[in-house]
């Protein structure tokens, strides 16, 4: 990174002046007050703009009212990662900042942090720690009361010489908080205490308090328990009422189906007797019709009897007859030995009675054989009597039986015309039809007469039937709306009957427990008001404790933190100074002091001292030695904080007290760090002329006080 150009206007002794550095090596020379510190200061107030102890030492003393203080500062870039830009800083009358860069312009506070991300010197601090040296620097380094560890390490802790302030302050607010050194407890430890003081507080109070949520819960329990049983017990009052309305319906739709199959027969009945009554088989009454068959049965067997007397001869042939059997005499001798077999067995002593008994016995067989004779007896006499009838019937005249015959067959016909059959068969089966169909309307008639009730219905019965139709249906689909409960209807009582008692013994239970708990709850003297505000007051400690403790864990974390990578930095950077300071130190003293020690702690310096073969603090050599220490020191801190990129380097003439063969070495070393690093040497001597890229030499101020040298002669 180079400045490319510096244009400072009405800035201390400058009104306009312009510098365009050369990439290298570049020597600002100028006597006392020419104005070379101003360049140097232009350069910080182009980068970090005005502070107070510069406001009234900025503008130009005999500047324009109208003319503005201002610094411009253009800076190209030295590799890919680097981007060239412009800083125009107005420092009076206002103040006013503009940046310019290759993707646009910012202004303000937006520029001055772009400026830092630039130049990866963000603070002047740090700018002034690792980008400047000059010979006040040098020339306090021996008689400063601050250890010399304490100048490099500032530098590498970006020129903050507040680093090590801050670390104590760190380390304070940590004791602090613990109470190192007080007689009193620390806060930590206090709020330790009144967070345990709390807890057992708390624990005594919640102690008293699980009863009586054990009891709240108890009742919580018991209530929720109560609340379920009635839901459920009104559940099953409802379904046993849904289930004894199906019952209902089921009875209602049983009874109306009954009605509707009797309605039904009945309309069959009804329509049957109408059938019937149009197809009588005959047209005669049955009464009239019976009459006829019966009379005709009567002149059928007339005329039956007289046809056969007509057939028969006037002398009866036939079979002689035998004559009757006797019977009297057997049956006397039966009464005899029956009275004797009875005298001797009851009037004769043993064995004799057995014989009487034989005897009776023998009398009741003899009875029974005239008993039988006496049957056939009687039969032979009737068929002779019978015999002597058919003789005499024969014996009559036939004129007159075949008169008879004539009338009998006479009205035979005339009878079968009026019932309109052609015999006496046909009548019968006529008869026989009609009565079977008279029969059937009057059993029909009695089953309608049945099938209408007591009292019989007024109504049409095919509208009873279809209006119980309908009864029968709706009860049916209301059934089938009540889902399983209609299909088993009395199953579904029954149950919900007993569900329904045990559910109000469930009841009184749940009940009962309510009442208990209820008790137990308000027996219980437990504050929780109390208990809450014991809770949110461990809380609230416990909060304090918490903050306190993670405040300690912050601070002790990073003074942590910031020792280690204090004790980091210090390691990378002893190492890399060691390994620049060597060859630096060793060719601006000429080879006198080749090997260089820089402690990883406090990165204090040691070299090599021939004359005593061991190590030496650079403090105890020369004053000149110290400096030109502490320049190769810094230069070396330089390359290292730095690193890819490369600061330009303000040197304010840090080599002044050196003879002429340190500093044309010293100046010589500048002239090889040139190479990467741009380097802006600020001196009246001309010693470095030779070396450089570029001189620019400031004019020396011309004016006098001519008016005191004329009093001073005077």
């Amino acid at each position: 990174m180079r400045i490319t150009r510096l244009h400072l206007r009405e800035l201390q002794r400058h009104a306009d002046l312009e510098i365009r550095p050369a990439p290298g090596f570049t020597v600002v020379r100028g006597a006392n007050e020419a104005g070379k510190s101003s360049v140097r200061r232009a350069i910080e107030l182009a980068l970090y703009g005005r502070t107070t102890e510069q406001d009234a030492q900025l503008r130009r003393w005999q500047a324009d009212g109208r003319a503005p203080t201002s610094v411009d500062l253009d800076v190209e870039a030295d590799g890919d990662e680097e981007i060239p830009f412009r800083i125009a800083r107005k420092l009076a009358p206002a103040p006013q900042l503009e940046l310019q860069v290759p993707d646009g312009r910012l202004d303000g506070d937006a520029a001055q942090r772009r400026i830092g991300e630039l130049t990866r010197l963000p603070t002047l601090g740090f700018f002034r720690s690792v980008a400047v040296l000059d010979h006040a620097d040098v020339a306090t380094l021996a008689r400063d009361d601050a250890p010399f560890r304490e100048r490099l390490g500032a530098s590498v802790s970006a020129g903050d010489r507040a680093f090590a302030r801050n670390l104590r302050e760190l380390d304070g607010l940590v004791a602090a908080i613990d109470g190192a050194g007080l007689p009193a407890p620390g806060p930590l430890a206090a709020a330790d205490a009144e967070v345990a003081r709390l807890e057992r507080d708390v624990a005594a109070g919640q102690e008293s308090l699980q009863r009586l949520l054990a009891d709240q819960e108890a009742l919580w329990n018991a209530q929720t328990e109560l609340a379920e049983t009635e839901a459920q017990l009104e559940s099953d009052r409802e379904l046993l009422a849904t289930a004894e309305e199906a019952v209902r319906l089921l009875a209602e739709q049983e009874e109306a189906d009954s009605r509707h199959e009797r309605f039904q027969r009945a309309v069959v009945v009804r329509e049957e007797i109408a059938d019937k009554e149009s197809t009588h088989p005959s047209t005669v009454p049955v009464a009239v019709l019976r009459e006829g068959a019966a009379r005709l049965r009567q002149l059928e067997r007339t005329i039956a009897e007289l046809t056969a007397e007509l057939g028969d001869e006037v002398t009866v042939q036939g079979e002689i007859m035998r004559p009757a059997p006797r019977w009297r005499p057997l049956a006397i001798g039966a009464i005899v030995l029956a009275v004797i077999g009875i005298a001797i067995a009851l009037l004769t002593p043993m064995p004799l009675p057995v014989l009487g008994i034989v005897v009776a016995l023998a009398g009741v067989g003899s009875a029974w054989l005239a008993m039988r004779r006496r049957r056939l007896a009687f039969d032979v006499n009737y068929q002779k009597h019978l015999r002597e009838e058919q003789v005499s019937r024969r014996l009559r005249g036939r004129s007159a039986i075949e008169e008879q015959l004539r009338q009998n067959q006479k009205a035979r016909e005339a009878q079968l015309a009026g019932l309109g059959v052609r015999d006496s068969a046909a009548a019968e089966d006529l008869l026989n039809q009609e009565e079977a169909h008279v029969a059937r309307i009057e059993q029909l008639r009695a089953e309608f007469t049945t099938l209408l009730g007591d009292p019989p219905e007024r109504e049409d019965v095919a509208v009873l039937r279809d209006r119980a139709a309908a009864d029968g249906e709706l009860r049916r689909q209301l059934l089938g709306q009540m889902g399983e409960i209609g299909k088993h209807p009395a199953g579904h009582r029954a149950r919900y009957d007993a569900a329904v008692a045990a559910g109000e013994i469930a009841l009184a239970r749940a009940q009962e427990r309510v009442s208990a708990a209820r008790d137990s709850v308000e027996s219980t003297t437990a504050d929780p008001d109390v208990v809450s505000a014991l809770v949110e007051a461990l809380e609230e400690a416990r909060l304090r404790r918490d903050r306190l403790a993670r405040r300690r864990r912050i601070l002790a974390g990073t003074l942590d933190a910031l020792r280690s990578a204090e004790a980091a930095t210090m390691r990378e950077a002893a190492r890399f100074v060691e390994r620049r300071m060597q060859r630096d130190v060793e060719r601006i003293t000429g080879g006198r002091y080749r090997r260089v020690q820089v402690d990883d702690a406090d990165l204090s310096i040691r070299l090599w001292s021939p004359e005593r073969g061991d190590w030496v603090d650079a403090r105890a050599l020369s004053a000149s030695t110290l400096a030109l220490v502490h320049i190769a020191a810094r230069l070396a801190l330089a390359r290292q904080v730095t690193g890819f990129v490369r600061p330009f380097l303000v040197l304010d003439d840090p080599f002044l007290g050196f003879d002429r063969d340190r500093a044309t070495r010293a100046a010589a070393l500048l002239r090889e760090l040139a190479a990467e690093h741009q380097v802006l040497y600020l001196t009246e001597d001309d010693r470095y002329d030779a070396l450089a890229d570029l001189v620019v030499e400031l004019p020396e101020p011309a004016e006098v006080d001519a008016g005191r040298a004329a009093a001073g002669a005077v």
